[in-house]
């Protein structure tokens, strides 16, 4: 396996956090021939990327013209060689389909949000097709008889996330990058050149430090700055194992839930938003809301059998956009966390762009508007 020609200098970089962030940001690094060490409170992708369902859909996350989107489309435009490379490098199984998504109309409110996004999908030269109650059907029979009709997206898709963060962290580590947990930051000091990180009675130095602990960023102090504002937001995802009737051939996204098809035929259904702290519990409450709404969708799902329930915390920033980009008052310190319920999507992106600011100081257009210097300007 040939590795690719390392960087002028040796830059030795620690990265706080082993979800598909900060997995993919050490795969990129080390491939590009830094030193890489990760630490993680728990084990890899064990925080909110084990309750993502991995679904690829900018266009049904994002609206019109949004940083968000254009964001999203870029990484999406990333992923089939993001994945085909994965592949090759680790040896493993990344579960990966473009097989587009669906969004369904239940009511007319419905109707008319999706017919309003498919006139600036139009506008925009992205195809998608509406889908009238008699096409709907045919095209996908396992959604609601009443269903009034739906919005196709075939540039859409999901990944298996616990099967891609297995990937990046072996590719990463083949390409030399170093794995620990349970290890939990508890501050980074900034120095003259380069940090210090403290984990319990243990201490790392770095060139660099990439701060990607997802809804636990904030809680990270670093001297001298103030704390990022991330709030956690708990998602509860449920696993089905879909009864004898043919399951969904797609993603399909409606009202309350979103269903993603799996290879056995299971199917992950998510995910709800609820404001809970750090409390990670599956509720009675989550279970409800969810296998209702997706009985709304699927009726088929109301004799489906449940295989598990996961919950996770993602990472959200005031104003919905990710907070990735150096510090200014430590910009040895590069945070890459906030990316909400648009991890999985933005992973290639994001570690494609903090490896050209470290290795080559290349400052990628999007830092503008997802900075985490932006909230010292929202002051009064």
């Amino acid at each position: 396996q040939v590795r690719p020609p390392p960087t002028l200098y040796l830059v030795n970089v620690l990265v706080l956090g082993a979800g598909v962030i900060g997995a993919a940001i050490a795969d990129e690094l080390a491939r590009r021939g830094a030193s890489v060490t990760v630490l993680d409170m728990r084990s890899p992708g064990r925080g909110a990327s084990q309750a993502s369902a991995g679904i690829l859909a900018p266009y049904a996350e994002a609206h019109d013209r949004t940083p968000l989107l254009e964001l999203g489309t870029r990484s999406l435009a990333l992923f089939d060689e993001f994945v085909e490379g994965l592949r090759d490098r680790s040896g493993r199984v990344v579960d990966y389909a473009r097989s587009g998504t669906l969004e369904v109309a239940l009511d007319d409110v419905d109707e008319s949000r999706l017919r309003v996004a498919r006139a600036w999908l139009d506008a925009a030269g992205v195809r998608a097709e509406w889908l009238d109650p008699q096409a709907l059907r045919s095209f996908e029979p396992s959604v609601a008889p009443s269903a009034r009709g739906g919005l196709f997206n075939p540039a859409h898709g999901w990944v298996g996330v616990a099967s891609l963060v297995a990937a990046l962290v072996q590719s990463a580590r083949l390409a030399g990058a170093v794995f620990e947990s349970p290890v939990e930051a508890a501050e980074v000091a900034p120095q003259k050149t380069g940090a210090v990180v403290r984990a319990g009675d243990r201490r790392y130095t770095a060139d660099s430090v990439i701060l990607a602990a997802g809804s636990w960023s904030g809680r990270i102090k670093i001297a001298g700055a103030r704390p990022l504002p991330i709030r956690p937001v708990r998602g509860q995802l449920l696993h089905l194992r879909w009864p004898n009737a043919e399951p969904p051939a797609r993603v399909v996204w409606g009202p309350g839930c979103y269903a993603v098809p799996w290879p056995d035929g299971s199917l992950l259904v998510g995910a709800t938003v609820e404001d809970a702290g750090f409390h990670e519990d599956v509720t009675a409450d989550g279970l409800r809301e969810l296998t209702s709404a997706v009985g709304d969708l699927l009726p088929g799902a109301r004799r489906a059998s449940l295989i598990a329930a996961r919950v996770g915390l993602r990472p959200a920033a005031p104003d919905g956009l990710p907070v990735i980009g150096p510090l200014r008052d430590a910009p040895s310190v590069i945070v890459a966390t906030g990316h909400y319920r648009n991890g999985v999507l933005l992973a290639p992106l994001t570690a494609k762009i903090i490896a050209a600011l470290l290795l080559d100081g290349t400052i990628d257009q999007a830092f503008a508007m997802i900075t985490p210097n932006r909230f010292e300007r929202a002051d009064p």
